[in-house]
């Protein structure tokens, strides 16, 4: 058995990390009752209306009327929320753990699950019977009660081939058939895995669902990616060559001596494990619009003298973090680190949120100013308080 690092999440109440993931983990749906006990939300209505205001920010209204919902999408004006009827919508908002730190740190709860496999924490609001109707994800998520009550109905496993009522752009299921139904307050966490459906209505006003995600990216998409990402270190003037020919052969045949040649080819590229690992943890690190988080404003001088006058460090909120034996994955790129640093490297990746941090002190200076030109460290900037 490997040694444990000795990192541990911040516990959820009245739950085992260990049996959740050997028995219910992309298997089936569990309610947490009072996982979170005492829990204050760290955002309001008004609060979450002003982002979606944002340009930059993703957001989305949607109205249910006579069983008929209409999709909305942001950016918004403060107009538009006057004009919301008084029941059944909801606003929904992406990565907002992006903005506000008091909810990144929601994220530390759930680092059973491994810190690269997160995507965001998405935050909605809903004025009672506010629901999106019934459907599916794709993906594995923990939906988090922040305020006011939610009541979730729970369905079977969907799949391709489930049949789909398109609506407005939604996605929503057909036909919906409930097997479990929740009630949950503030505090109470409820598990739903990959294509299992669900429908969460409000009960109430000022209801408050944080939604926290994690990534599954297709086999198509990994595979599309690895062979771009081979392709790309290819030289181009190696080109195909024959394997024996046979003079006697049909000259439209493509034999199977042929099919297991090219078959070999490929493999030859695909088949190395130095290349999967480096591919692997920049992909599962990667960023959405990377480039509006590069800063290249200070050249090295600067930066270590900013550092020498005392200027504190801190990770970018979003920051995507994950090492293995030989990189430290930030943000979609891989930085070599030697054996030595190791452990500063593992401290790192347990940092959460936009806290400033004195670990990257530890670091090499070279690898401290690539992550800051990465954008996933920067100064600590007291304006935003």
């Amino acid at each position: 058995m490997s040694k444990q690092s000795g990192f541990n999440a911040v516990a959820l109440q009245n739950f085992d990390p260990q049996a959740f993931l050997d028995r219910v983990w992309q298997r089936e749906a569990l309610l947490i009752k009072d996982a979170l006990p005492n829990f204050q939300c760290p955002i309001d209505g008004d609060e979450l209306a002003g982002l979606a205001c944002e340009d930059d920010v993703d957001s989305r209204i949607v109205i249910e009327k006579d069983g008929a919902w209409e999709l909305r999408n942001g950016p918004f004006k403060e107009a538009d929320f006057s004009t919301l009827p008084a029941s059944k919508w909801t606003l929904l908002v992406q990565s907002v753990d992006h903005y506000l730190p008091e909810l990144a740190e929601l994220l530390a709860h759930f680092r059973f699950i491994p810190r690269w496999r997160t995507e965001d924490i998405m935050v909605s609001y809903a004025c009672d019977g506010g629901n999106v109707g019934p459907h599916y994800d794709q993906y594995d998520v923990f939906l988090v009660q922040g305020s006011g009550r939610r009541r979730w109905k729970v369905g079977g496993h969907c799949s391709a081939h489930t049949p789909l009522a398109s609506q407005a752009g939604l996605r929503l299921l057909e036909d919906f058939s409930v097997e479990q139904e929740y009630l949950l307050d503030a505090g109470d966490v409820l598990y739903v895995p990959p294509g299992v459906a669900h429908w969460g209505i409000a009960e109430g006003d000022d209801c408050i669902t944080l939604s926290v995600g994690f990534r599954a990216p297709s086999e198509a998409s990994l595979l599309s990616d690895y062979g771009d990402d081979i392709a790309s270190f290819l030289d181009e003037s190696i080109r195909y060559q024959d394997p024996k020919l046979d003079a006697k052969a049909h000259p439209a045949e493509i034999s199977a001596d042929v099919r297991q040649h090219v078959k070999s080819l490929i493999l030859q590229h695909i088949d190395n494990d130095a290349h999967l690992g480096r591919w692997f943890g920049e992909m599962m690190t990667r960023v959405p619009d990377q480039e509006n988080f590069v800063d290249d404003s200070l050249s090295l001088e600067e930066f270590l003298l900013a550092l020498t006058d005392g200027e504190p460090l801190q990770l970018r909120l979003g920051a995507r973090l994950a090492f293995d034996d030989d990189y430290l994955f930030a943000d979609g790129l891989a930085f070599p680190y030697p054996q030595d640093q190791r452990d500063d490297v593992k401290a790192l990746c347990e940092i959460e949120c936009g806290i400033t941090i004195d670990i990257a002190h530890r670091l090499s200076q070279d690898m401290m100013y690539a992550l800051f030109c990465n954008g996933t460290l920067c100064f600590y900037d007291d304006t935003q308080d």
